[in-house]
């Protein structure tokens, strides 16, 4: 399955490239009839690949953010993503209304999906609450609009549209609230991104802290539902969760960029799920140039030094519209 899901965001640690793991595991474990269903959504790339490839009947989403809960609840009603597309076409694309736009308190959720669409496509790294506008202040080497192209992204929220009688809900609740109401009359399967352990703080405008994350774990371990788990690979996280009987693969994630081959490294993150089964790790034990699923007994934790944002070259936007 392919991973371009032209996601409509630029995301840190975007997961459009766990796809075809995900894609893999529903298979194995007979999941097709199943809602799934992301608790931390965010460009919500898992979700949008598994309905175009039809391996997901119906998703749900959700996410603490009010700004990316109202952009996918405005992207997925076809009439109201008709006005997000028509005001694509005609925003400005300057400083001053980069200001504007991050000093604005919506007071509609139209309003609310313009401005995280703006802020993200010309924000740095896509990072809509904490980082300055592409370019800088002083735009001389390139303009804040550099990532905002018009007709792409506005013919990309039609196609979307078009999947809204899949999408059963898009919420903006704490993931518990979520999950809970969901398994009320679903059967589901939940994929979980959370914020990642080591600096959340400089990426996300929502947060845990070391109770939230305990809390979760807590959550997870006691549910009957099936899920499964991404997170960056630090020790804390490994410390929370090893002691169970879990199912656990690394991700590393890497490119090329050596005129002679080999593969650079860019993020590593750990996964762990309750389901019977996963796809089985790659042979070998040599990390080449994409995405290497690996077997967790093996690989030592990250080191928490490390940035925690797993994105290539293009910072962040191999996986959303040029």
């Amino acid at each position: 399955m392919s991973t371009n899901t032209r996601s409509l965001l630029r995301y840190p640690g975007s997961k459009a490239r766990f796809v075809d793991f995900i894609s893999r595991a529903i298979r194995l474990n007979g999941l097709s009839g199943y809602v799934f269903a992301e608790p931390f959504c965010g460009g919500a790339s898992a979700s949008i690949a598994l309905l175009e490839s039809g391996c997901a009947d119906y998703v749900a989403l959700n996410d603490a953010d009010p700004l990316v809960a109202h952009l996918w609840d405005t992207v997925f009603s076809e009439t109201h993503a008709e006005w997000l597309a028509e005001q694509v076409m005609t925003i400005p694309l300057t400083i001053d209304e980069w200001r504007r736009q991050k000093a604005l308190e919506p007071i509609s959720p139209r309003e609310s999906a313009l401005k995280c669409l703006y802020l993200n496509r010309t924000s740095f790294n896509g990072i809509i609450h904490q980082s300055g506008p592409l370019g800088g202040w002083g735009q001389t080497k390139r303009t804040v609009g550099v990532r905002f192209n018009r007709e792409r992204l506005a013919t990309r929220i039609r196609e979307l549209s078009k999947l809204g009688d899949r999408v059963l809900s898009v919420s903006n609740n704490n993931w518990e609230t979520f999950c809970d109401r969901l398994l009320a009359n679903n059967k589901c399967f939940f994929y979980l991104d959370p914020p990642y352990y080591h600096k959340a703080e400089q990426l996300y405008g929502y947060y845990f802290d070391k109770e939230g994350h305990a809390r979760l774990r807590d959550y997870l371990i006691a549910s009957k539902a099936k899920w499964m788990l991404s997170y960056d690979d630090a020790p804390e996280v490994r410390s929370l969760y090893q002691r169970y009987s879990l199912k656990a693969r690394i991700i590393d994630s890497t490119y090329s960029t050596h005129p002679m081959g080999g593969a650079s490294h860019v993020g590593r993150e750990v996964l762990y799920s309750n389901l019977p089964r996963l796809p089985a790790p790659d042979k070998g034990v040599i990390v080449h140039s994409g995405l290497t699923v690996r077997d967790s007994t093996f690989v030592k934790p990250d080191k928490v030094k490390l940035t925690r944002i797993p994105v290539n070259s293009t910072n962040g936007d191999d996986v959303a519209i040029a």
